[in-house]
């Protein structure tokens, strides 16, 4: 996390000197004026996102995954994570936070990588966009194209690892 700080920070001040040499302290302020303004649009967003991976965290315990693991097990389980992958709600924002804490929880790294795969190809919610900006039918076209891919990946790893240690945690 520091590295990455340190890179983001570094990246801000190079940016902001550039800024000066080019249009003075006006353009500098003018560039933190609209990052105001963009950190408050996205403070609500941000604050809500945590908010639902909390309340995720508690209602998926680890309790919870492994009953749910012992009722939907094989291909089932594979397809089923796929699709709560893809009806998973929000951007990166949500969903990144969300996936490190699976890994807390000793999910199976078949069904934890059904559900990125699901999330990636499928996200429904992409849907109602595509289809506007798009086409239905081409829409159509490419999730019937895409569907087998989580499922297909989730079988490999299940079948790669599974004498073998299967959980994310190594």
């Amino acid at each position: 996390m520091k590295q990455s700080l340190t890179i983001v920070y570094s990246a801000s001040i190079i940016l902001m000197l550039v800024a000066y040499f080019i249009g003075g302290s006006s353009l500098v302020l003018k560039g933190l004026e609209l990052s105001l303004g963009t950190a408050l649009n996205s403070f609500l967003m941000i604050l809500a996102s945590f908010i639902i991976i909390g309340q995720l965290n508690v209602l998926l315990t680890k309790e919870a995954i492994e009953n749910w693991l012992e009722k939907f097990s094989g291909i089932k389980s594979i397809v089923v994570s796929a699709i709560a992958g893809g009806l998973f709600p929000g951007g990166p924002y949500i969903y990144y936070p969300f996936i490190v804490s699976l890994k807390d929880k000793n999910l199976p790294f078949h069904i934890f990588i059904s559900f990125i795969f699901g999330k990636q190809v499928y996200d429904f919610a992409r849907l109602p966009m595509e289809i506007s900006l798009v086409s239905l039918d081409i829409a159509i076209i490419r999730n019937l194209i895409t569907l087998p891919i989580p499922i297909i990946v989730g079988l490999y790893f299940e079948r790669r690892w599974r004498n073998g240690s299967n959980n994310i945690n190594p």
